[in-house]
């Protein structure tokens, strides 16, 4: 079998839990001692949860860049990730991701060992405890697999470091993380919002057979993701939000939201230490000078997506700011928006572009400020992308704002305490219906996708639909469903790169859809299809060598 081992990894990973350990045990009592009392267990849960944070609170690049969604940055960086061709395995962002993940795997595996210690705690409780981290073990292995195929299995704690540890084969670390996931999910609680339950769990049991069905190529499990999917469904039935009510930043967890990493004002520690999702989506508009929220200029969402919305698909206002004021935010506080100035504007029409006569007309009725921009969308992409190096050019996503942290968000892009939405009820229509794609029955997969575009208040005029129905053949029916797949879940953390990636359809989207790649040429997606194993992973192993290494990345 082959071996991996990443030695720093696991220092890292015993100083991460060494230093958790040393803050929470201020009494200097043994770690027995202080994991035997309920309050000092719960930390362990809490640290555990909180691992969630340090994944996905900052920008989750293999998650979400170099895919059909987003072009690359203005500044030009981060090419390895947008453009492949520097993909090596030294890359920073590869090697941060998979310590991320390691390190959650142990604090996880540290509370699993303390499970039985503290004696207070109430039986049904532990047992819920133990499912719940059991989960988050098993989720957490998951993200891993889909980046990096077979990956190590971690599920004991590490008391001290271990020089040789093995890199499981795929099918392993599939077997493991459904064995775990499907012996735990009966001690989960029913419904309990803020934290892994049964919804939880067979969400996710339905999108890792949905992938191991694509990667190993069984098509039972295609039926098995159906299968879950569908207690998913029977627990919380029909998609009943309007998309504006979905993602009101005043009705966070609702009926829709299965699991997401709970934000608050009063649960940050500084007005930085919250996330970055809403700074992510657009161009620069400025700092505290211009009363806008503060951008990273990353993940800029790409003409393609733009033009796949509909003009009575009511989820494109939604989606994207189109009119910012003067001072961004009172959008959300401001009742009568006739009273405040415009500090920018992205008007859009569908099958031409905006007019001047069009602009002069709306500035009629309008206060616009002295630095007032516009700017209309293009219908041509040349014409569109020549002059995305400007800021304020492109218009924001909106969905995930935080007016509730307003005072910051002009001056801190990690400002936001809205919660992140890693999965939620319509996403689990995407997967019965992608499983559907899978098991070549279009017309089923068509129905399931269009109970989603059919939520209430979606369509302005008329209705809104997909042409799965009418698909001849796997890729065009996954193509149909990718483009179905961004426009509702454009900016969520969901994984586009993985999405692409288990359907087979990376390349493809890429070739069709990416400005960026088509402008560099070919790539061999041979190689691009897993993501490299970290460089550190291999050199300091004596276990292992460059053959070791995924494919095409041995002599990079």
């Amino acid at each position: 079998m082959k071996k991996i081992f990443n030695f720093i990894l696991i220092v890292l990973i015993s100083a991460s839990c060494s230093d958790f350990l040393e803050e929470n045990n201020k009494g200097g009592i043994t770690n027995e001692d202080f994991y035997s009392t309920v309050t000092g267990y719960e930390t362990l849960m809490t640290a555990s949860y909180a691992t969630l944070r340090t994944t996905y609170g900052s920008t989750p690049w293999l998650l979400l860049a170099g895919t059909d969604l987003y072009q690359k940055t203005r500044q030009n960086d981060h090419l390895s990730l947008y453009e492949y061709a520097s993909l090596y395995p030294s890359d920073g962002y590869v090697k941060e991701f998979y310590s991320n993940c390691y390190q959650a795997i142990q604090i996880i595996n540290t509370a699993l060992y303390y499970n039985d210690a503290p004696t207070a705690l109430p039986d049904a409780k532990r047992t819920q405890y133990k499912a719940e981290l059991r989960f988050l073990r098993a989720f957490y292995h998951f993200l891993l697999i889909e980046q990096f195929g077979g990956v190590t299995i971690n599920d004991e704690i590490t008391l001290e470091p271990r020089m040789n540890m093995p890199r499981n084969t795929l099918t392993e670390c599939y077997d493991f993380i459904i064995s775990e996931i499907e012996d735990c999910v009966g001690d989960l609680t029913a419904s309990t919002l803020t934290r892994v339950n049964k919804d939880v769990a067979n969400h996710y049991l339905a999108k890792i057979y949905l992938t191991r069905a694509w990667d190993l190529g069984n098509s039972a499990d295609f039926t098995a993701a159906k299968t879950n999917a569908q207690k998913v469904f029977d627990a919380r039935g029909a998609i009943n939000l309007t998309y504006l009510d979905l993602w009101n930043p005043t009705k966070e967890n609702n009926t829709e939201v299965l699991f997401a990493i709970q934000y608050d004002v009063s649960s940050i520690a500084s007005t930085s230490s919250g996330n970055t999702q809403q700074a992510l989506f657009g161009q620069y508009m400025g700092g505290s000078e211009t009363n806008q929220k503060l951008m990273l200029t990353q993940l800029i969402p790409a003409w393609n997506l733009h033009i796949w919305f509909p003009e009575n698909d009511a989820r494109y206002d939604v989606t994207f700011m189109l009119t910012a004021y003067e001072n961004y935010f009172d959008y959300y506080s401001v009742t009568d928006k006739s009273t405040l100035k415009v500090r920018a504007y992205w008007p859009r029409v569908w099958g031409r572009d905006y007019t001047q006569a069009e602009l002069d007309a709306w500035k009629a009725t309008h206060t616009v400020l002295s630095t007032f921009k516009c700017y209309p969308f293009k219908e041509d992409e040349e014409t569109y992308r020549a002059d995305f190096q400007k800021d304020f050019y492109t218009p924001p996503i909106k969905k995930f704002d935080s007016p509730a942290s307003r005072a910051y968000g002009s001056v801190n892009n990690s400002a936001s305490v809205r919660d992140l939405v890693l999965a939620r009820l319509a996403e689990t229509y995407y997967l019965y219906a992608e499983a559907c794609i899978g098991l070549d029955d279009y017309a089923t997969a068509h129905t399931y996708v269009q109970m989603v575009l059919d939520r209430p208040g979606n369509a302005l005029t008329g209705t809104l639909t997909d042409s799965l129905a009418t698909a001849t053949s796997k890729q065009e029916a996954l193509e149909t469903y990718l483009i179905e797949s961004g426009k509702e879940f454009a900016g969520e953390y969901n994984g586009r790169w993985p999405e692409l990636r288990r359907t087979g359809m990376l390349e493809y989207m890429l070739e069709k859809y990416n400005y960026d790649v088509n402008k560099i040429g070919a790539l061999d997606f041979n190689t691009y299809k897993l993501r490299p194993i970290p460089l550190d992973a291999i050199t300091l192993n004596e276990g292992i060598d460059e053959e070791d290494q995924n494919p095409g990345y041995a002599n990079n």
